[in-house]
């Protein structure tokens, strides 16, 4: 597993997350990156190797006892090195110590390396988004997870 410092994503590391998110399928621009950060209860976190760069993140919200993971991208030349584990124990920590009881994501039905990254975190499949994505169309699965007090510490 690659050594990663994990931190928070916050208007200084923007630029660097919009990068990243520029080279995934129907990405966000940095202005929806942000509005997410600042909507009530927006948080993410960004994984920053050992040089300093910022290689991966993940941003979702909490709403009460539940909460939702919205974006989770890696740089290309660092996937399937751990880094998107990383980030998911560290989301998952501090939402159970937040007191979060369950956790909600989608995903392309296709994508089957993040089913089951999320499968690996006890996510399990609550149902399917007809036609929910476009370029290319595809559906979306959403996936729940009941949030253990205590998880990642």
């Amino acid at each position: 597993m690659l050594p990663v410092r994990i931190e928070p994503f916050s208007a200084a590391t923007l630029p660097a997350v919009a990068a990243i998110e520029a080279a995934t399928p129907a990405p966000w621009n940095a202005a929806q990156l942000a509005a997410e950060l600042e909507r009530p209860g927006g948080w993410g976190a960004v994984a920053r190797y050992e040089d300093g760069t910022i290689i991966g993140y993940l941003c979702g919200y909490t709403v009460a006892d539940e909460a939702e993971i919205l974006k989770v991208a890696v740089a290309g030349s660092w996937r399937r090195q751990g880094v998107a584990a990383q980030l998911m124990t560290h989301a998952l920590a501090g939402l159970a110590a937040q007191g979060v009881r369950r956790v909600f994501l989608e995903l392309r039905v296709g994508n089957q390396p993040a089913r089951k990254l999320y499968e690996k975190f006890g996510f399990g499949q609550a149902g399917i988004r007809r036609d929910y994505y476009r370029n290319p169309a595809e559906d979306a699965l959403l996936m729940e997870k009941t949030v253990i007090r205590g998880e990642g510490s």
